[in-house]
């Protein structure tokens, strides 16, 4: 069995987590009907900081269009908590700036969601 990957903190599993997740060769294609692989089957995708554990992974839709997913889960996490986890995970890479667009989801394992398309809105293969 695989485990996940654990670090000291937020910052540190970001640097490790997004490089493996950015990576083309990593990015994973979307089932026809739209499901992505749900994050506790994902352990490649997915690093731990204390009790929070973290998502990430860049999806390829049918239509080839690209989008970059990173999810939190820990006790008691709301999603303005997660919002605020997802600022920093992203702030070496890929900074957050104004207007830019998440979708936001809660699962039903209680993972929150931030969703964005990660390139051109489709790929020219």
């Amino acid at each position: 069995m695989l485990s996940i990957h654990e670090h000291a903190s937020l910052e540190e599993a970001s640097v490790e987590l997004l490089e493996f997740a950015l990576a083309p060769s990593n990015w994973m294609a979307v089932q026809a009907n739209g499901a992505a692989v749900v994050p506790a089957q994902d352990v490649q995708h997915q690093r731990r900081v204390g009790p929070l554990r973290i998502y990430a992974v860049v999806e390829v839709t049918p239509s080839l269009e690209v989008f970059l997913r990173v999810a939190f889960r820990a006790p008691g996490l709301s999603p303005v908590k997660a919002a605020d986890h997802l600022e920093l995970f992203l702030k070496q890479r890929l900074p957050l700036t104004p207007n830019t667009e998440w979708q936001v989801e809660v699962d039903e394992r209680r993972w929150i969601h931030f969703v964005r398309r990660y390139a051109s809105p489709r790929l020219q293969a």
